[in-house]
């Protein structure tokens, strides 16, 4: 893209936003005319379909369907070094230290990770570990793949409700508890900014998952993942940490290098 602005590291970036993030919103689409929603988000947001499956908008069944198109075979390939952390989706990324309390920035305002996990589990063991967020764009494909070889600990669908420290809201989300190969106990949290939710695509029988397969999609077009990991267990790229702390997020992709494992687990 021409104009483009470059950070530290030479991706795109932008200037964090300010507004809140995943807003609750309750205006639902109810999905009447899917033709015509779908053609209104792709004049507004610019959406390009070259790169998905498929690339005609005419063959998306309903908005939802559309929203959270896969990707052709090959688009987006996954990295290939041994331990390299993996990008979930395309999105803007921000990168973040957890502090002693176990609460992280978002957009200015501080979010307990406590309450992320829906009060459930904890907290306390990804002190100074990283977080890193995700904020998927308007004209973004709103699917997720796994991030590493692991098994499910547990899976918490979680409602909408306030944080207490900041007067904001969380959306709808989907906890994950994993235990992963590369980077060992690993929570993602998959946020919506509606009560349509996240669907799960993954294999529902089995609790063990393999890197780059999909594993979900969400159903609204405001939509964010964090990812919690604990001290000592990866190392975020430079630019990451760079670029956060000017205050911008980074553009990232499904399947890019993020980051290292420090340790790895024999499976």
């Amino acid at each position: 893209m021409s104009g483009e602005i470059r950070g530290y590291g030479a991706r795109p970036v932008i200037e964090a936003k300010k507004s809140k993030y995943l807003p609750v919103s309750n205006k639902l689409k109810l999905g009447l005319f899917p033709k015509v929603e779908i053609k209104n988000h792709m004049e507004k947001y610019g959406v390009d379909l070259a790169d998905c499956d498929p690339d005609d908008a005419s063959e998306y069944e309903s908005f939802e369907d559309y929203l959270s198109r896969p990707f052709k075979e090959g688009v987006r390939p996954l990295d290939g070094a041994s331990n390299s952390l993996i990008c979930p989706c395309d999105g803007w990324l921000t990168a973040h230290f957890i502090n002693n309390l176990c609460t992280i920035p978002v957009n200015g305002h501080m979010y307990s990770i406590e309450k992320l996990m829906g009060g459930e589990g904890d907290a306390k063991d990804f002190s100074g570990g990283l977080a890193l967020i995700i904020r998927l764009d308007e004209a973004d494909p709103h699917r997720f793949i796994n991030i590493d070889d692991g098994v499910l600990v547990d899976v918490r669908q979680l409602d909408a409700e306030k944080n207490q420290e900041d007067s904001m809201f969380f959306g709808p989300r989907t906890c994950t508890v994993m235990n992963t190969k590369r980077f060992h106990g690993v929570v993602q949290v998959e946020a919506c900014g509606n009560a349509k939710g996240v669907e799960q695509l993954g294999d529902s029988e089995s609790p063990a998952f393999s890197r780059g397969e999909v594993k979900g999609r969400f159903l609204c077009s405001t939509a964010g993942i964090i990812m919690l990991f604990k001290k000592g267990m990866m190392f975020p790229d430079d630019e990451f940490m760079v670029n956060t702390r000017k205050g911008l997020e980074t553009r990232v992709r499904m399947g890019e290098k993020l980051g290292m494992a420090i340790t790895m687990m024999a499976f």
